[in-house]
């Protein structure tokens, strides 16, 4: 523990000292508050089964309230006739206890190299977010990083900000106020073994395609998106000549229209969005949906009756689910800003196996955010959220109800 809090030590004095030789800085942003958060899942009763229910609670320090803590060095080199040498890695982290976020990651939030010209864009490689994150996600009212009701992502899930591992990402410079991205994510691995009586061989070929085109001009902004995530993974097992093939297999689409309007005294958002196949994997999680998606799973059995793979709601390419956005921002005075915003979605499934299960989620957020000074600010905010997930008469089990509030303090320093 001494040897890697030296070692942090050391790295920011490196860093302060490159800075004015080669244009790098050291950055973060450090954000608690103190609140209160709950989260309760109740099941009516039925002819079958009694009604349960079950409720998280929680109060004091609550974590990143308003955005996600992170740190971060970033830094850029000239190479001459305009163009530009560039880098980031970004480590997030939960100020509460101190361990790292995004499963560990050093740089879980981003890790990039690349090019960038005023003339002809940014090329950019590694680990980065897709282009909805650049053209959709900033006309959101409150951003992503927000906890509605307790929870992140709130009613769109992850298809308004989400990672790309391995990816290769091109955002045009503006013309006119219009400016494009496209990025790519993909692997082609092949592995192959053989013991003397069993040969077996797994292939990978799952990708993951971004793009999306933004406008700001005025007082008007608009952004659209469209993520595709395929998944192709492959087994194949041969035993004294017999052969077992077992896939998983399946595409998500998710794409976005934003669009606000700044009418100087309240600044209008509005928002719509659509996902189709299953949402798992890489292309991460269906925000507050997620303490609904696990009240009923489907199992597929394999042999002598195990269970080979088991499936929630959202996790089957039958999955559809539609959401949108209406939010207010109004400034207050000169360093003050008052937020609002009401999200919704409705979702089911086509798939046999969640065959009329119906979802549906209402987020209602106020929020008030204070500057102190060019890099400390205050915050109030709550969040409500309801939702219910509605079975058919063959389950014989009761609807599921949801209800989450979040209510919290806090303050947000940048450096």
């Amino acid at each position: 523990m001494k040897k890697a809090l030296q070692s942090i030590v050391l790295l920011g004095a490196a860093t302060g000292a490159a800075h004015a030789a080669t244009s790098v800085t050291l950055y973060g942003l450090v954000d608690a508050g103190i609140g209160y958060t709950q989260t309760k899942v109740t099941q009516d009763a039925t002819a079958d089964q009694a009604g349960s229910w079950t409720k998280t609670r929680n109060v004091g320090m609550v974590n990143g309230i308003l955005n996600g803590n992170r740190w971060g060095l970033k830094g850029s080199e000239d190479l001459g006739n305009g163009t530009s040498a560039i880098f980031q890695v970004e480590s997030g982290f939960n100020l509460g206890n101190g361990k790292s976020a995004q499963g560990g990651r050093l740089f879980g939030r981003k890790a990039i190299i690349g090019l960038t010209g005023d003339s002809w864009g940014t090329l950019t490689l590694g680990r980065q977010y897709n282009v909805a994150d650049d053209v959709v996600s900033g006309i959101d009212p409150f951003g992503t990083s927000v906890l509605f009701a307790g929870a992140t992502d709130g009613a769109f899930g992850d298809s308004l900000s989400s990672r790309m591992d391995n990816s290769f990402k091109y955002m045009s410079p503006e013309f006119g106020g219009f400016k494009f991205g496209l990025a790519y994510s993909g692997v082609n691995s092949k592995v192959t073994s053989d013991d003397g009586d069993t040969e077996s061989e797994k292939r990978d070929t799952s990708n993951w395609i971004s793009t999306g085109l933004g406008y700001a001009n005025g007082p008007i902004e608009v952004g659209v998106s469209y993520d595709r995530y395929r998944t192709d993974v492959r087994n194949v097992t041969s035993t004294n000549g017999n052969d077992t093939e077992t896939q998983s297999a399946g595409t998500t689409h998710m794409w976005n229209l934003f669009g606000a309007y700044d009418f100087e005294v309240v600044k209008l958002h509005l928002g719509y969005g659509q996902t189709r196949g299953a949402v798992a994997g890489e292309v991460g999680g269906v925000g507050l949906n997620g303490s609904l998606a696990n009240v009923y799973t489907h199992k597929e059995r394999g042999a002598f009756g195990t269970v080979a793979r088991e499936y929630n709601y959202t996790q089957t390419d039958g999955f559809r689910q539609q959401a949108w956005l209406v939010g207010l921002s109004a400034p207050v005075g000169d360093s003050g800003t008052l937020l609002f915003s009401y999200q919704g979605n409705k979702s089911k499934n086509t798939s046999f196996a969640f065959k009329d299960i119906k979802g549906k989620l209402s987020i209602f957020s106020v929020g008030y955010v204070q500057g102190l000074s060019k890099r400390t600010r205050v915050y109030a905010a709550a969040s409500y959220g309801v939702g219910k997930m509605k079975f058919g008469e063959q389950y014989h089990m009761g609807n599921y109800k949801l209800k989450a509030t979040l209510i919290g303090v806090g303050l947000q320093h940048r450096f």
